[in-house]
């Protein structure tokens, strides 16, 4: 499962995807902007953060996987368990994702 991925194509589309009972990462959009005196141009971009505190199942990346991977909400539902499980684990033994 290439979960990382799968958060990418979402956010690409969405402002908010929450990983059940983890977290959610989210967007906002920042416009472009000109640099007064050197002249530079910075394009439009999304900012990501992730907050801890929204943790609810709203079944968005549930369904995606469901989606891509061509198999029931439910077996996706525990592939997300399971690697939210394993990202837990990574963490308390005081490990950094990227």
């Amino acid at each position: 499962m290439q979960f990382d991925n799968y958060i990418s194509d979402l956010l690409y589309r969405y402002e908010c995807v929450i990983i059940p009972d983890f977290g959610a990462f989210l967007t906002n959009s920042v416009s472009a902007q000109i640099h007064d005196s050197t002249h530079t141009f910075y394009p439009p971009k999304k900012e990501v953060s992730f907050n801890e505190q929204l943790k609810s199942n709203d079944g968005l990346l549930a369904n995606y996987i469901a989606s891509v991977e061509k198999i029931p909400f439910e077996v996706a539902s525990k592939k997300i368990a399971k690697k939210t499980r394993s990202l837990k684990s990574y963490l308390a033994q005081g490990e950094t994702l990227s």
